[in-house]
This record gives structure tokens, C-alpha cells and sequence, in this order.
């Protein structure tokens, strides 16, 4: 009986023991160590959570010169995009018929308006042309032996020597080899400019963009010889959006460079024709505008980025020091409720030591008016 009562007193005392002993199987007299571990890893895990000296870096306020964003006028400019053409480009056509004996351009060639092209077989034009040219010597002889003799029926109608069918056949006579003459010399004519298109010349002068043809090919009227294009002068075709066709005008300059030319240079035109309509699919219009090419840097067909001046705008200016450049975008640092705003904004170009802000900006916020290497976005200002 006494017995009983001890197991039982000895299952209470383990159901009291802590849970993780239990679940370890550790009897009671081997507590201690495991407490004794935990609590000499306490100390340790509250060091580990405690903040580094970095984030007190971080964290710590910039010393900057802030400056307000001050409204200025300045031209308001258009930036727009397009393309060359030449400002006349033909597909040169043999004009005649015949077999191509000779050419005297390649593709890149420069020609002067009137060069020769190519040259067709001219024998057979040739020999029509003089055969032409004689004929119509021959009626001219003709012609002047039927005037004598009109002149002397005259006379002799008058005197009443000859009948009046006489006189009248003779009369028909003259008119008709004044008018064999004029028929013989078209023909001269015709011969002579078919005699003059066996020489296919340039229209104007430029660049030989293709030639068609080559010695031994037979060619038609039609058919086609080579291209060539104007370069002496260009156009610039660029499109106006919808919003800004009405601010331009003919005769306004426009300054453009193209997209492929890494020294920057800037060339000037003006505006010749302005689309008379909108695009209903892009919206926008077609304006050309006219360059002297003297130099042939430009050649047709390259793109091009222009710039077209119609007005003036009221813009908020910043120091050109307060502009992060980073490729072709521009940043600057704006304070707001303390710290500093890293903003993207439109710039335009810089005037007088100061860089207008077309978007991204408003007049009187406040930037930093230098960045140096602790300016970043976030950053609490001292």
C-alpha cells in the first residue's frame, strides 16, 4: 500500500518536470545544463541585434546649398525628327531605241547637268537624219522651180495666154511643194533629235544613284538608263504633330543634324511647304524645308533630328552645376519635407550658366545647387 502511494507521488513529480526535458528524455537531475547553455547564448543574441555604425552613416543629414528654381523666358523650341531627300530625283529613260554601245558613269558618280550618260549605236539614226537632210534640199529646189514657174502663169493668165484650169493646176502646184517643204524639214527635225538622244545626258546635275544598263543590252524609249539625284540641294521632310502645325509657317529657319554625324554639326534650312492636311492615322503633317549641300556631306535618305524655334515660354531655370547627366537623361535633387528627391526632368539646353526645365520641375522648388558625392536620393538635409 505504501508502495502505491510512492510510484504514485514519483509519476506527479515527472508530469511537473519542464517540456523540453520530457520531450528530451533527460531525467531530472541533468536540467541544469541546458538552462545553463541558454542563458550563456542570451548575451551573445543581444549583441548580434544591436545597430551598426553604416546606418548611423547612412542616416546622418548632407550638407547642401539649396537654391530655388527661377522662371526665365526662353525660346520655345520643337524638337522633331525626319529624313533627307534630294531636292530632284529622276529615273533617267533612254529616250530612244537601240543597242547601248558605250556608258560613262558608275553608281556614286557626281555628273554635271548635260554629262553624258551612255551612248546608243547611231548609224541607223545617222543615215536617216542625212537622208532627211537631203530630202529636204531636194524639195527646197523643187519649191523654188514651181514658184518660177507660178510666176510666169501669172503673167501669162493675165495676158489671157492660158486657160483658167491651166493657171489653177499650176497654182496648186506651188502650194503644194511650199508644203512639201515644211513636211521634209519636221522630219529633218525628228531625225536630228533622235540623232541627239542616241547621247542619254543628265538632266541636272548630282549623284548616280543606279545605272540600269550596260554595253551590248538593247534598250527601248522607256527604257530605264540610271537614277540620279540632286545633292547640291536638299530637302528635309519632318512631321509636325497635330497640336503644333499651326505654329508653323513658311519662310521660318530650322536648324537639324544628322543622326549619324558624331561632331555635332548643326546645318540650316528653311521652311518651304507645309502640309496642307493632317494624317488621319499619325496625326501629324508634312513640312519640307530646303539646304544648301554644297560640301555633299549629307546625302539622301540619312535621318535627322531638327530643331524649330516658334515662340517663347516661361520655364523654371536651374544652375547647369545642379544637372546629373546619365546618357541622355537629366536628374536633379529636390528637397522635400527635409530630405532629397532624386527627380528625372526634361532639360533644355543651357543659357548663361543656367539649364531650363521643361518638365519635371516646377518654379520655386528648391535643388541642390552643386551635387557632390553625399547627395543621393533620400538623404535628410543638415
Amino acid at each position: 500500500m505504501r508502495k502505491n502511494r510512492m510510484d504514485k507521488t514519483m509519476q506527479k513529480s515527472d508530469w511537473n518536470l519542464p517540456a523540453p526535458t520530457l520531450a528530451a528524455g533527460w531525467p531530472a537531475g541533468r536540467v541544469a545544463l541546458p538552462l545553463a547553455l541558454l542563458l550563456s547564448l542570451a548575451p551573445g543574441c543581444k549583441h548580434a541585434a544591436a545597430p551598426t555604425g553604416g546606418s548611423d552613416a547612412e542616416s546622418a543629414p548632407v550638407a547642401v546649398t539649396l537654391v530655388a528654381a527661377r522662371e526665365v523666358k526662353t525660346p520655345r523650341v520643337l524638337t522633331l525628327s525626319g529624313s533627307l531627300i534630294g531636292a530632284e530625283e529622276a529615273q533617267v529613260a533612254a529616250g530612244a531605241a537601240g543597242k547601248v554601245v558605250a556608258t560613262y558613269v558608275e553608281r556614286g558618280s557626281y555628273v554635271r547637268k548635260g554629262a553624258v550618260l551612255a551612248r546608243l549605236d547611231a548609224r541607223a539614226v545617222s543615215a536617216q537624219a542625212a537622208k532627211a537632210t537631203a530630202d529636204v534640199e531636194s524639195l527646197k529646189a523643187q519649191a523654188a522651180q514651181a514658184q518660177v514657174d507660178c510666176e510666169r502663169t501669172d503673167r501669162l493668165f493675165a495676158k489671157g495666154a492660158i486657160a483658167k484650169a491651166d493657171y489653177d493646176k499650176t497654182r496648186t502646184q506651188c502650194e503644194t511643194s511650199r508644203w512639201s517643204v515644211s513636211s521634209a524639214e519636221a522630219q529633218k527635225t525628228l531625225t536630228t533629235e533622235a540623232l541627239h538622244d542616241t547621247e542619254i545626258r543628265a538632266p541636272f546635275s548630282g549623284l548616280v544613284v543606279e545605272r540600269s544598263v550596260t554595253a551590248g543590252e538593247y534598250v527601248r524609249v522607256d527604257s530605264p538608263v540610271a537614277r540620279l539625284v540632286n545633292v547640291d540641294s536638299l530637302r528635309v521632310e519632318i512631321t509636325v504633330p497635330e497640336g503644333d502645325v499651326p505654329l508653323v509657317r513658311q519662310g521660318m529657319l530650322i536648324d537639324f543634324r544628322a543622326a549619324g554625324d558624331t561632331d555635332g554639326r548643326v546645318y540650316h534650312g528653311k521652311i518651304r511647304y507645309v502640309g496642307p492636311s493632317v494624317r488621319k492615322q499619325s496625326r501629324d503633317a508634312i513640312v519640307e524645308a530646303v539646304f544648301q549641300n554644297d560640301a555633299h556631306d549629307l546625302r539622301p535618305g540619312m535621318f535627322v533630328t531638327a530643331r524649330l524655334t516658334v515662340g517663347e515660354q516661361s520655364l523654371p531655370a536651374v544652375p547647369a552645376a545642379a544637372v546629373r547627366a546619365d546618357g541622355t537623361l537629366r536628374h536633379v535633387y529636390v528637397a522635400v519635407g527635409g530630405r532629397l528627391e532624386d527627380r528625372l526632368v526634361q532639360a533644355g539646353e543651357a543659357q548663361g550658366g543656367e539649364v531650363p526645365i521643361v518638365s519635371g520641375l516646377k518654379a520655386g522648388e528648391e535643388v541642390v545647387a552643386e551635387l557632390t558625392p553625399d547627395v543621393r536620393d533620400g538623404a535628410r538635409v543638415k
